[in-house]
């Protein structure tokens, strides 16, 4: 607010005040007039002749008949600048002008010339409407930006922030990378879970839009290969999320080999199955072989999952089982090894046929969901205990296979929880830590 010291003279509307005289001034005068009447007594029926100086008046200005209302109310002169006049913006007033004759005849005579045609108006209503993002929105980005970006490819995070650069061309990609942030928030308590859902369904559903059409640029398939990757994480930070993270694993795939103008120019470009394996291995900074204890526990995951076998019906759940055994017998001669071969099985999925992996990924088929979550602790605790230095990007998946085969556990029917001791003996020693 302003106060009366913020104002001038022009402002207060006090201009037509003379300026105060000064002391002398006076003085000078009631001596001039001492001294006439002393030496002149004839001067006492006479009126006494001031001498005192006239105050010289404030010049006056013309007077504007186009000023703003504001300047016309409160009698100080206006700039007349357009659209708003020096002293509104100064004491922030909004500033309106009178309509004049010349501004109505130019109106009218443009008028007609200047109305948009039916078709230019048509084209006005299929303008975008801007997204308006919140506070919490503002949030979530810049939890994504220093610790919620995908942890793959390995130690990208220039590659991810090049992509954030995106978000502002692409709703899709800002949508997916506003849930991600969120959802992985909320599993340190940042309680916006059904923001984060909110978020993931906007983005999946300007995404499939997007996919309707081709490529148009190499930033647009870029920022497609963004939003869907970010969106296979966020899957993989919701307590529900396991079948669809695997869903969405295989939809990566299937974005950046069909639905990317260039992915050998791509961001991404590195990210392929042979440089990630390629890069764990010269990243992997924990130690190669197992100790003992984690002989002990190798050896009890091997006989749980070899109860599975029986189970197992279709090609894929069979191929699946083996894949996991093998990754998990290599561990043995050196863990590094098997964390990063354990991509080969996620390249099970990718080549699957849809007739194949949608009875996979049916939350009933209670063999698949069992392989599902041996597959997902095996590759937790490898990485967790061959990644060193970097593994406190993945440290969030400890929480979600704990809530992942928390939620299996509690859906499964009562024949299959036998199935199902070890690995929830194992998240509730995990849980405890």
């Amino acid at each position: 607010m302003d106060t009366p010291a913020d104002y001038g003279p022009e402002d207060t509307g006090l201009a037509f005040l003379e300026p105060p005289r000064s002391p002398d001034s006076t003085s000078i005068s009631a001596q001039t007039t001492s001294s006439s009447s002393s030496s002149s007594p004839s001067s006492t029926s006479q009126p006494a002749r001031q001498h005192r100086k006239k105050p010289i008046p404030r010049r006056g200005h013309t007077k504007s008949r186009r000023g703003c209302f504001n300047c016309k109310k409160r009698k100080v002169k206006c700039q007349e600048t357009r659209p708003e006049c020096e002293s509104c913006v100064r004491i922030g007033l909004v500033c309106t002008y009178p309509e004049t004759q010349r501004d109505l005849v130019l109106a009218s005579s443009s008028s007609s010339s200047s109305l948009p045609s039916s078709s230019a108006l048509s084209a006005m209503s299929s303008w975008p409407t801007p997204t308006i993002f919140t506070g919490d929105d503002m949030r979530f980005f810049h939890h994504f930006l220093v610790a919620a970006f995908p942890p793959l490819p390995l130690c990208g995070e220039k590659i991810w922030h090049d992509a954030a650069a995106l978000s502002h061309k692409y709703d899709f990609l800002m949508h997916a990378m506003l849930g991600l942030g969120a959802s992985h928030l909320n599993l340190f308590g940042g309680n916006c879970a059904e923001k984060g859902l909110a978020h993931r369904v906007k983005a999946i559903q300007l995404l499939n839009k997007d996919l309707a059409k081709p490529c148009s640029s190499a930033a647009e398939g870029d920022a497609r290969f963004a939003a869907i990757f970010a969106l296979a994480f966020q899957a993989s930070c919701m307590p529900e999320g396991m079948t669809e993270f695997m869903s969405m694993t295989r939809g990566c795939y299937i974005v950046a080999t069909t639905a990317v103008m260039d992915f050998d120019n791509s961001l991404f470009r590195s990210f392929t199955e042979e440089g990630y394996v390629e890069s764990v291995r010269r990243l992997v900074t924990g130690p190669g072989s197992l100790g003992y204890n984690e002989e002990v526990l190798l050896e009890e995951f091997l006989v749980s999952l070899r109860r599975l076998g029986p189970l197992c019906r279709s090609p894929l759940e069979v191929r699946f089982l083996s894949g996991i055994e093998r990754t998990a017998k290599r561990a043995r001669v050196w863990a590094a090894d098997a964390f990063a071969e354990s991509a080969s099985l996620y390249s099970l999925l990718f080549h699957a046929s849809n007739e194949e992996f949608t009875p996979f990924t049916d939350p009933n088929n209670c063999s698949a969901q069992l392989l599902a979550i041996h597959f997902m602790l095996l590759e937790f605790a490898l990485g967790h205990y061959t990644m060193g230095s970097i593994g406190h990007r993945f440290a969030y998946k400890k929480m979600v296979v704990v809530h992942w085969m928390e939620r299996l556990f509690s859906v499964l029917p009562e024949e299959y929880k036998e199935y199902a001791d070890w690995p929830m003996s194992y998240v509730r020693r995990l849980a405890a830590r």
